[in-house]
């Protein structure tokens, strides 16, 4: 989420032959399709263990993606009930970095100015809920939560981690259920480097019955009038599922109010003075998506149907919305063009996904591409696209005009 380097991954094409009957055969030639320009960072290939990320076969549920100062790539996946890490170096290289085998569920990753990755492991109790470190070296602890040790000191009252980011400033940045003697809700709070921890955003509220508690969890999702993000009444029937951070320091949060019928999703940001504002409107409808890439739509206040993943990077913003109207003929997807192995293809070709909306910072609104997850990085849109009959993935990238 912060500004990276904009080398261009290039594939090298090697033509060997083989030979069927004495016969030598050409093997297949990559397909080129008129279309969105799409570079293939990982995947396509049939080892799950390759060290080169073009030959590797990426399957699973992808959790979230994140791109590190340096253009290295992370995704959070699981499969099977267990989480993992896939790393994508910019030299084009590709390793799985295993998680605690108790672990069930990975839910977020973030990774910060030195490299460390950060990664929400729940395990099925939310008194085991914790967030790891793991570092370059591959030595990992946890840093809040079960079994964090100082960093707990005065803040029994954590719950359930939901988002989580790393400010400018390296600072561990996350949102996180509590329950106080004044109330419960979501708190947005950043680990200061002394093992402290402090809340900047929201405060615990208490109800007389179940219909307060809806009528707060509806208003949960916009600021305070006040504009004060301390001031933000927030409750446990909300999520905060997914964090983001600028470079200028301001924290970018998804919310979402579970308590309505249909879950409606708003973008919130604060701002390193403390002060809190809406991105987004809540429109049912939303915008309808653009016959072709990167073509302005309308504003952001009409942006509607959000769904989990946002990510923020130089002033733009992408977050991941329903499309019912407007998609393109193909749905749920944009032609890819490149040349793209069989293997790529083949999975370019069974992909669909939400379309990735990147906001400008006049508030203007264009769909970059259709993905299931996607990041920002150095000018480029990182996409995860998937294929949902076979569930294999591919990692590409596609770059933002200017």
């Amino acid at each position: 989420m912060n500004r990276l380097l904009t080398a261009t991954l290039l594939l090298s094409m090697t033509v060997t032959g083989c030979s069927t009957g004495g016969e030598t055969q050409p093997p297949p030639r990559p397909k080129t399709t008129v279309g969105q320009p799409f570079e293939v960072l990982a995947g396509g290939g049939r080892d799950a263990l390759a060290q080169r990320a073009l030959d590797t076969d990426l399957t699973g549920m992808v959790d979230d993606l994140e791109v590190a100062p340096d253009g290295t790539a992370y995704l959070l996946v699981s499969a099977d009930g267990k989480a993992r890490i896939e790393r994508i170096r910019p030299d084009g290289t590709h390793a799985t970095i295993a998680l605690q085998d108790a672990a069930d569920t990975g839910r977020q990753l973030a990774v910060g100015p030195d490299g460390s990755v950060y990664v929400d492991l729940f395990r099925g109790d939310e008194k085991k809920d914790a967030i790891w470190r793991i570092r370059p070296d591959d030595s990992r602890q946890p840093v809040i939560g079960y079994n964090a040790g100082a960093a707990l000191r005065g803040n029994r009252s954590i719950g359930v981690f939901g988002g989580l980011t790393v400010d400018p400033q390296g600072r561990l940045v996350f949102a996180v259920e509590v329950s106080t003697k004044g109330g419960a809700g979501v708190l947005i709070r950043r680990l200061e480097a002394d093992g402290s921890v402090r809340t900047i955003a929201g405060r615990p509220t208490k109800f007389r019955d179940l219909d307060a508690a809806r009528d707060a969890t509806r208003a949960a999702i916009h600021p305070p009038a006040s504009g004060k993000a301390l001031d933000w009444g927030t409750t446990a029937a909300m999520h905060l599922r997914e964090l983001g951070a600028q470079p200028d320091g301001t924290i970018v949060a998804a919310t979402s109010d579970i308590a309505s019928v249909g879950t409606t999703r708003t973008i919130l940001t604060v701002t390193p003075t403390g002060s809190m504002r809406e991105i987004t409107g809540s429109a049912l409808d939303g915008l309808a998506v653009a016959p072709a890439p990167f073509t302005p739509e309308g504003g952001v206040q009409q942006l509607g149907r959000l769904q989990a993943g946002v990510s923020a990077a130089d002033g733009l913003l992408t977050v991941t919305t329903v499309t019912e109207s407007g998609a393109p003929p193909s749905g749920g997807r944009y032609d890819w063009a490149g040349e793209h192995t069989e293997g790529q293809r083949a999975v370019l070709d069974a992909a669909r996904g939400l379309a990735v909306r990147v906001i400008q910072p006049d508030g203007s609104v264009m769909t970059g591409a259709f993905g299931a997850r996607s990041a920002l990085h150095g000018g480029y849109l990182y996409v995860v696209v998937r294929d949902l009959t076979a569930g294999h993935m591919l990692l590409g990238r596609v770059k933002i005009p200017a």
